[in-house]
């Protein structure tokens, strides 16, 4: 579980940043203050111990939808410009990164990222009907606030089966 609050702040930061980018490094550190803060929150907090091969069928999840993923962004970001719409790859991004999500919920299982995932399809979807000058920082900010609170939620179900 450290690890995956580790990766959601990581991207929620990165995610920030992208929203915050038009407004210069005052407002673009912001976010990595606040992934700052949720990491060392989170690392206080006891997370419950998965068994050695529960953890290595998660890793081999993991990077299996990881790298489906990968090979979606690389394509979204060389795409995007050759068919004139190089504005709609941070949004498809979104979308990408949502859709990863859904087999991860299922196959950890980790329900809280159904929602996470879904969270972020919508995030991406309703970046693509605005303005082209608009679409990072709605997709940006709304995709950093849906990790943290995925982040808090991680932990909680983490404190919960802990004292369970």
């Amino acid at each position: 579980m450290r690890g995956a609050i580790w990766v959601l702040n990581i991207f929620a930061a990165i995610w920030g940043t992208i929203g915050f980018t038009g407004f210069g490094w005052p407002a673009m550190a912001v976010p990595i203050v606040i992934s700052t803060a949720l990491i060392v929150w989170a690392s206080r907090v006891p997370s419950p111990v998965r068994t050695a091969a529960e953890a290595k069928r998660i890793g081999r999840l993991i990077g299996a939808w990881t790298a489906v993923q990968g090979v979606a962004i690389f394509a979204t970001f060389a795409l995007c410009p050759r068919f004139g719409i190089p504005d709609a790859a941070v949004p498809i991004l979104a979308i990408i990164v949502g859709l990863h999500f859904l087999p991860l919920a299922r196959g950890i299982p980790m329900p809280v990222y159904y929602a996470t995932g879904s969270a972020m399809i919508a995030a991406g979807a309703i970046a693509l009907l605005l303005p082209a000058a608009d679409r990072y920082f709605a997709t940006g900010i709304p995709c950093a606030i849906i990790l943290w609170v995925s982040c808090i939620a991680l932990v909680q179900w983490g404190r919960r089966n802990v004292l369970a």
